[in-house]
């Protein structure tokens, strides 16, 4: 279960733009699969997410979530346009907003929820 719904995570971010070399991208991956994890605790993809991953790749927590937003920023102006409508649909005011760092990996965690139910 975990390898497909990593590899659903992996190829939803690529399609955004953000890839494997782009700093931030192994935060994202994995906070991403620990909120669509996570079983419908909010809480774990908003309060404690930076500071689980922190510890877990022994850094800060501010570094987490500058890496994060860089990830988000640099790949958003190369995503997939289609998929990007599709997945955060009427989340952002405009076409030139950039969606905030918990926006991004709540959005993704939700529709991976509710797209690939049959996976969790």
């Amino acid at each position: 279960m975990k390898n497909n719904v990593v590899a659903i995570i992996v190829n939803t971010l690529l399609n955004l733009g953000i890839s494997p070399n782009t700093k931030g991208y192994h935060y994202l991956r994995d906070g991403i699969l620990i909120c669509v994890t996570s079983e419908g605790k909010l809480t774990v993809c908003s309060k404690d997410l930076y500071s689980k991953l922190a510890e877990s790749y022994n850094t800060s927590e501010c570094s987490i979530e500058r890496a994060v937003r860089h990830a988000i920023k640099s790949g958003w102006y190369r995503h997939d346009e289609a998929l990007a409508e599709l997945i955060f649909m009427n989340t952002l005011q405009s076409e030139n907003d950039i969606p905030t760092n918990s926006v991004f990996i709540s959005t993704i965690a939700e529709w991976i929820r509710i797209n690939y139910s049959d996976l969790l």
